[in-house]
């Protein structure tokens, strides 16, 4: 099984936190789009003959798209892919898109679950952020969603960012009580967002160490007595809602990555796309015959890196500690290979016992050990 990844890079604004790839001119839009059915059909035979499990729409915001792009590029991938017929196939969508009309159109699409950015429920938090929605139009979108069909819902949600009160954090996890999906990230600072410049004025200030803590705190509280499960650093999902397409990055599943800035992954080497978005368009259009494709080489399209033995191993330890199936040793042999195994064990045992566990031939991180998951990561690199 593998997934695909189409990347929607079009934004109203660029929110103040944001370092992905956008734009904020739509004029490009169709020619985009257009780019994008050809590199399906140019890319159809990366994933050899595997069964795609999901379809992820990222961005940017792909809920800039309309019913008949999303429907054309669906129909683009199934003309070239074998797709499961219970895939997963996720939109990434702004509360203030998602209309009763837009919501009515897109659920007569192949879309069958949205995960909506929504960051915060107060306005003032929004407005710091630089999100263009309001705190109404973010419950207001998750109504319209179920009325519409929609009970796969996964919601974003952002913390230890500045003035962000623990009543406010409290309140922001209540009203997302009942979705299936939750997943919370702490603010990273992008040297290229407003926040930084701001930051590094001195006009605003991240919360310090200790009141993080609490926000974690109080992440993790509400996610038990709610029946979330963790599953994942910065996931949680009721009984049966794990995301299949982040699911089988952290699994060290093959995934193709489509459109502009967008990675793709086959276990042995990876590759990146253009991030100019005029640059890819003309690409795409320069090489859309196949046999011209080939003669002119694939770095025409992407850049490519191999993985050694070595990378592979260092980012399966790293991805495998931040869920609760851990690090699979029998598939770390099988992959990486015996030495490599026992060089892992020596290390693992150097590590604080109260971090971790070997459950069933996988090491896992204790709640303890969750908190430090990329330290402890470190220390077993190879």
């Amino acid at each position: 099984m593998s997934s695909i990844y189409i990347h929607i890079p079009f934004c109203v604004q660029k929110c103040g936190y944001c370092n992905f790839f956008s734009v904020t001119n739509p004029d490009l839009k169709v020619a985009y789009i257009e780019a994008v059915k050809k590199e399906i059909n140019l890319r159809k035979n990366y994933l050899g003959q595997q069964t795609i499990e999901s379809i992820y729409f990222g961005g940017g915001t792909p809920s800039l798209l309309n019913r008949k792009e999303i429907e054309m590029l669906c129909e683009a991938v199934n003309k070239h892919f074998v797709v499961d017929s219970k895939a997963e196939i996720t939109l990434e969508a702004n509360p203030n898109n998602l209309t009763d009309k837009y919501l009515h159109d897109l659920a007569k699409t192949a879309v069958n679950r949205l995960s909506i950015g929504i960051q915060s429920f107060n306005d003032e938090n929004l407005k710091l952020l630089g999100r263009v929605h309001s705190a109404m139009q973010a419950e207001k979108c998750l109504q319209l969603a179920e009325k519409n069909g929609f009970d796969h819902l996964s919601v974003d949600l952002m913390y230890a960012y500045p003035n962000l009160t623990f009543e406010q954090w409290k309140s922001n996890l209540e009203k997302i009580k009942n979705v299936k999906h939750l997943s919370c990230y702490a603010l990273t600072l992008e040297k290229n967002a407003n926040l930084y410049t701001q930051i590094q004025k001195g006009q605003l200030s991240l919360p310090d160490e200790d009141m993080v803590l609490k926000q974690i705190a109080i992440l993790n509280d509400f996610a038990d007595q709610n029946h979330f499960i963790h599953y994942e650093t910065s996931n949680f999902c009721k009984e049966g809602c794990f995301s299949k397409h982040n699911t089988a990055y952290w699994q060290h599943k093959s995934y193709l990555g489509l459109g502009c800035a967008a990675h793709s992954f086959n276990l042995r080497s990876r590759q990146w796309n253009r991030t100019n978005i005029e640059e890819y368009i003309q690409t795409i259009n320069e090489i859309a015959d196949e046999e011209h494709y080939f003669s002119k080489g694939i770095n025409q399209l992407f850049e490519m890196e191999d993985i050694s033995t070595i990378m592979g191993a260092n980012e399966y330890i790293m991805i495998s500690l931040r869920t609760i199936w851990g690090c699979d040793l029998t598939y770390f042999e099988q992959t990486f290979g015996y030495t490599m195994l026992t060089t892992l064990l020596q290390k693992i045992e150097k590590i604080n016992k109260e971090l971790f566990c070997i459950d069933n031939q996988c090491i896992i991180l204790t709640s303890k050990g969750q908190l430090l998951a990329d330290a402890i990561a470190c220390d077993l690199f190879f």
